[in-house]
Formats: C-alpha cells, sequence, structure tokens
C-alpha cells in the first residue's frame, strides 16, 4: 500500500514540476502583438466608411416615397386589376430602391388560403410607379416576374 501511494504522490510531483517549466517557457517568451496598430486603422476606416454610408442612404432614403405609400399604390393596382382582385396588399419591405409589397389571399374563393403570400407587388421607391409583379414556381422555386 505505500509502494501504491509513493508512486501517485511521485507522479503529482512530476505533473508540478512539469506544468511549472511549461508555464515558465511561456512567460518568458515576448509577446508580439503587431496587428494593434493595423487593427486600430482598420477600424477607424471602418468607421468612416459606415458613417458615409449611413450619410448617403439617409440622403437617398429621403427621396423615397414612404412604406405606407407604397402599400396604398400596391392595393390600388391589385384592386384596380381584374386579375388580381383576390389579393391584398401586406407590409412592403425595401430592397435597394424597390418596395416589395406582399399579394395576400385576401378571401376563400382562391386557390391558396387566405393569408397566404403568393408574390409581390414591385413599386419603385423613387417615383411611386409600379414596375411589375412577382411571383414564384410552385415546383421549382424560381421567380416569376411580370410587367405591369
Amino acid at each position: 500500500m505505500k509502494r501504491r501511494n509513493i508512486i501517485i504522490f511521485a507522479g503529482v510531483v512530476f505533473l508540478f514540476f512539469a506544468g511549472a517549466v511549461v508555464a515558465g517557457y511561456f512567460l518568458s517568451q515576448p509577446s508580439k502583438n503587431d496587428t494593434s496598430n493595423v487593427t486600430n486603422n482598420t477600424n477607424n476606416t471602418t468607421t468612416i466608411i459606415n458613417q458615409s454610408s449611413v450619410n448617403q442612404s439617409q440622403n437617398t432614403q429621403s427621396d423615397f416615397i414612404s412604406a405606407a405609400k407604397a402599400k396604398s399604390i400596391a392595393s390600388q393596382y391589385l384592386s384596380s386589376n381584374s386579375k388580381y382582385k383576390n389579393f391584398a396588399a401586406g407590409t412592403p419591405t425595401l430592397k435597394g430602391s424597390v418596395y416589395y409589397v406582399p399579394m395576400v389571399v385576401a378571401n376563400d374563393n382562391s386557390q391558396s388560403a387566405k393569408g397566404t403570400v403568393v408574390g409581390n407587388v414591385k413599386v419603385d421607391a423613387r417615383t411611386g410607379s409600379v414596375l411589375g409583379t412577382e411571383s414564384w414556381d410552385i415546383e421549382t422555386g424560381e421567380p416569376i416576374n411580370q410587367a405591369p
């Protein structure tokens, strides 16, 4: 029993000294942080670019119609076209300079269930004109764009 305890004690002492040697080695190495200036310059440049982009998009988006106006335009377009009489306009999303206004099934007299989004009316965010509609192929999921 004593021999077993001595072997365990010797193993623990060996591991302790080995750990101390490894820690000493790493502590004696000079620290190298050559990327601090590059990182700071990159962050400053990125911040300037991001601020510039925000200013540009604020300037550009101030020329855009509102999402509510895009929804109203899409709603008028859908109600004026007999092909889209079963659809209502959903909540628009802005992508670039185009509002995508969902075409939502408005009643139960359609192939799709009420509330289903079956496509989008594309509204130009600058002029408010309808650019056409976008729906999806049932089999492939690929977009199908149609002119107004």
